[in-house]
């Protein structure tokens, strides 16, 4: 069964010499369960791009798939070292190493090492709040 569910998302990258960056989006979305995993799926612009994303997760594992004007899988399991990918004009092997993972009926909160190609880029952190309704 699909529910209509208001999303917010919330992400902090802290990276080696700059400042703690926070950023916020919100947006409508669907919640949607099957097989014992959930699928949250928005839309966003970014750069001029209209993106789609879809998080899929359940209690120990969370990917998130974007696609439309970029494509990108990142996956996340607690206290591993996953492969994802990232690809505009060029594409990157992108590696998580999870710190963090909890998934509750209306949140989930990750924090996870970024790694792309050989380079280290970041702490990032990221929450995604999703609520029934639309306003």
């Amino acid at each position: 069964m699909e529910k209509q569910v208001h999303v917010r998302l919330t992400t902090i990258i802290r990276q080696p010499g700059e400042q703690e960056q926070k950023t916020e989006f919100q947006a409508r979305g669907t919640l949607t369960e099957k097989n014992g995993r959930r699928y949250l799926r928005y839309a966003e612009s970014q750069d001029g791009l209209d993106i789609r994303t879809m998080v899929k997760f359940r209690e120990q594992e969370v990917v998130i798939v974007r696609s439309g004007g970029l494509q990108m899988r990142l996956p996340f399991i607690l206290n591993k070292e996953q492969t994802g990918n990232y690809t505009n004009e060029h594409s990157f092997m992108l590696t998580t190493k999870t710190h963090e993972l909890h998934v509750s009926n209306t949140r989930l909160h990750v924090r996870y090492d970024l790694v792309i190609g050989a380079d280290y880029i970041g702490e990032y952190e990221m929450e995604i709040q999703f609520t029934e309704g639309s306003a």
